[in-house]
């Protein structure tokens, strides 16, 4: 390498025998890519809208409410007609699940588990042992409060036994006091006596004496009782100090009880008979009372096989016809050839916007044992009867229902029951199969399935169009 490479500018022009990839990009690509960039983002959002659409005529289905005078076939709905429900209102799917919650069986100490004694899926009684935690530290408490309420107990007793000193001290002070406000009575007559006489019987130093040994006396007894009000202070003090102490063994004997209480709750029983549903815990696994987890503490929930309920879905068109205490009846996969009757306890207060629906709860009324949470279920529900007049006829508020009516115009292909039917969807033309039912109104065909209120049905001609092409519909005014 020469001096005049290693000093020539890096943008120089490259020389015919250097290789091309050192060449730079023009700047004026830059912009040009941007916009190419731009136009297939715009191509890929927005293209299939700038394409072409099929024109199209499109009318809505109808929802109409309608009821036995109608003329309303028993032959349209899926599941059999119990006798004595009167006529069916509409159907519905649901789950299976407690009545009225889930039983939650916790563990009332954290702990680590030691033992679990049932599965998910076995019966278990009330008092049954469920499971066990590790108790050695819970035991090593106990033992550690009852040293703790012994070793207070002792202390007043010692304490206490000072009472018979002071009583006994108390008494020989009461009677010092005695004496000496005798001899204080004795030498105050004596003085009385002397002073009593006439002057020069007794001479003046002998009066003093007297005198003085009254005031000596008077100190003497206010001593005695000096020393006898200190000892009852003393025996007031040890009567506070055992009041105190006994507050004291209360206290322990408070902690003790819980600690027996938490060793108690190391053994886990059921607090009624039922079946285990969910098992929150294994051998080894932390409880904890004071976790973030809601189940922290769960070792496992239980239900009462003989209460259950079904959580119904009921689509809002026909949640009009919900009342509690109406009657139901449902049925399973499980158990298909069974009719379990139900009644309407709850409706709920808040809708589904997802699914635009209404959650009704039903009570089981007959529930079989071999019922689980979860399962599927189909609910018929039927007209609440006037029970107050007692005359066994329908709820004139729930004796209809809405029913779905497509125009004829727009259904083809028929065969029976069956028929197809052209459906706008997105703006976007989706081919729908239908099942129909026996009844006509006004040149519109009752559909029991394949549509839902508010979709617009593609009326003739439609011999062109293709599933999923792109449809424009015309305005019919």
């Amino acid at each position: 390498m020469t001096l005049e490479q290693i000093t020539s500018p890096r943008n120089s022009p490259e020389s015919p025998g250097q290789p091309s990839g050192g060449r730079r990009i023009p700047a004026a690509l830059l912009p040009l890519g941007l916009l190419v960039a731009f136009i297939a983002l715009f191509g890929l959002m927005f293209g299939s809208r700038l394409l072409p659409a099929t024109e199209v005529r499109a009318a809505p289905v109808l929802l109409i409410r309608t009821g036995p005078q109608d003329g309303a076939d028993p032959s349209e709905t899926s599941l059999p007609r119990p006798a004595g429900r009167g006529t069916l209102l509409f159907q519905s799917s649901g789950w299976i699940e407690p009545d009225p919650y889930i039983i939650h069986v916790p563990a009332l100490v954290s702990g680590v588990v030691k033992e679990v004694l049932v599965l998910e899926g076995q019966r278990v009684r009330e008092n049954d042992i469920i499971a066990t935690l590790i108790e050695d530290d819970t035991r090593l408490d106990v033992e550690e409060a009852t040293r703790t309420v012994a070793a207070l107990n002792a202390s007043q007793v010692a304490h206490c036994s000072q009472r018979p000193v002071l009583n006994a001290k108390m008494h020989a002070l009461q009677q010092r006091v005695a004496a000496e406000k005798a001899r204080l009575a004795e030498l105050q007559d004596t003085s009385t006596r002397l002073s009593s006489l006439r002057a020069g019987s007794v001479s003046a130093q002998d009066v003093r004496k007297a005198q003085l040994q009254v005031e000596a006396q008077e100190a003497l007894v206010e001593e005695a009782n000096a020393q006898w009000a200190g000892v009852m202070a003393e025996i007031n003090k040890v009567e506070l100090e055992r009041l105190a102490m006994n507050a004291k063994i209360l206290r322990a004997e408070t902690e003790l009880a819980r600690k027996k209480l938490a060793l108690e709750r190391t053994v886990i029983r059921s607090p009624t008979d039922g079946i285990v549903l969910h098992l929150h815990a294994n051998p080894g696994k932390k409880r904890m009372l004071q976790g973030d987890d809601p189940k922290s503490a769960t070792i496992v929930e239980l239900y009462k096989p003989e209460k259950l309920q079904a959580r119904i879905d009921v689509p809002l068109s026909e949640a009009a016809s919900l009342k509690v205490g109406q009657a139901v009846a449902l049925t399973t996969d499980l158990l298909p050839d069974t009719t379990f009757d139900g009644e309407v306890t709850r409706i709920m207060g808040e809708a589904d916007l997802q699914r635009n629906t209404l959650q009704a709860k039903v009570r089981l009324l007959n529930p079989d044992g071999r019922l689980r949470p979860e399962m599927l279920v189909r609910a018929e529900f039927y007209p609440r009867t006037d029970s107050a007049s007692g005359s066994g006829t329908p709820d004139a508020g729930t004796s209809k229902r809405l029913t779905l009516f497509a125009p004829a115009e727009a259904i083809f292909d028929r065969n029976q029951n069956s028929a197809r039917a052209w459906v706008v969807e997105d703006n976007r033309a989706q081919l729908r199969t239908l099942t129909l039912g026996s009844r006509e109104r006004e040149q519109h065909l009752h559909v029991l399935e394949g549509l839902q209120p508010g979709d617009r049905v593609i009326l003739p001609p439609f011999d062109e169009i293709k599933d999923g092409e792109r449809v424009k519909v015309l305005d019919r005014s």
